[in-house]
């Protein structure tokens, strides 16, 4: 007689072959899991780092999501730190669409993991959340490595509007790190900045100038410096730091001006 994971193995070389459906294959999976659960969870476990030949990781743990059985919730735990990145931002998805206090903290957990792809996967799942921006927020302004920031900047970035006023708000902040964090994500993606959002930056940067926070000013005044033609009425406040004390700051303000009065690079 067939072993379970003998049974799930042939199950998931008929899916990559076309000939039952992922969707068929979830009634197999919850019968599995009705008659021996421990086991079918270990198989599965197991099949997922070690999947039959021709059979990609990911097929497995897509059908496993498509069961919607929450036996399984674990799996999708433990497979986003999965080697594969595919099967990583699979689990995170999965985990973002469970929306459980439990779900979330996996994943802010995970904002901090030394895997790129683990850290991305997470931060985009969050945003799933109803206070996923702000969460997102509060890991670029409280820690303290810039890559592990700007895992989650780049995420708001791609969350659309409400994303970018998160941003904009960290602008604000008086946090240097986090400013120059969103600061270089933003000017990666200068399409992104609508017309409303340009009074904002230019906020930032005099708030920054009160402050005397140079890293600021000198972060920010980049960022200026790509909005081009949306900057020009406020070339006035770009002007402001052109005779600074600070040798860095005057060379950033008047390349800035450049760009947003001729559009040419400094």
């Amino acid at each position: 007689m067939p072993t379970v994971r003998e049974k799930l193995s042939n199950m998931f070389s008929k899916i990559m072959a076309g000939t039952i459906t992922r969707e068929e294959g979830t009634f197999l999976i919850n019968d599995l899991a009705k008659e021996n659960f421990a086991e079918s969870i270990k198989d599965l476990a197991y099949l997922i780092d070690n999947p039959p030949s021709g059979v990609f990781p990911k097929t497995i743990l897509h059908t496993i999501a498509l069961s919607r059985n929450k036996g399984f919730n674990n799996l999708m735990i433990s497979s986003l730190e999965h080697k594969n990145e595919g099967v990583s931002i699979l689990a995170a998805s999965e985990l973002g669409r469970l929306r459980t206090e439990e779900a979330k903290h996996v994943l802010v957990d995970h904002l901090n993991s030394e895997v790129y792809h683990v850290r991305q996967a997470s931060a985009a799942a969050i945003t799933e959340f109803p206070d996923g921006f702000e969460m997102l927020k509060k890991h670029i302004l409280t820690h303290k490595e810039p890559f592990y920031r700007g895992t989650s900047a780049q995420a708001l970035l791609k969350a659309g509007k409400k994303g970018m006023e998160a941003l904009l708000s960290v602008l604000i902040s008086g946090n240097s790190g986090a400013i120059a964090t969103v600061a270089a994500v933003i000017i990666k993606s200068a399409s992104s900045i609508e017309a409303a959002d340009v009074p904002k930056i230019f906020d930032a940067l005099m708030l920054a100038g009160d402050k005397k926070d140079t890293a600021s000013i000198i972060e920010l005044l980049k960022l200026a410096a790509v909005l081009k033609g949306k900057a020009k009425e406020f070339e006035q406040y770009v002007r402001a730091f052109a005779d600074h004390p600070y040798e860095l700051i005057r060379k950033e303000a008047k390349n800035t001006l450049i760009q947003i009065t001729s559009g040419k690079r400094g």
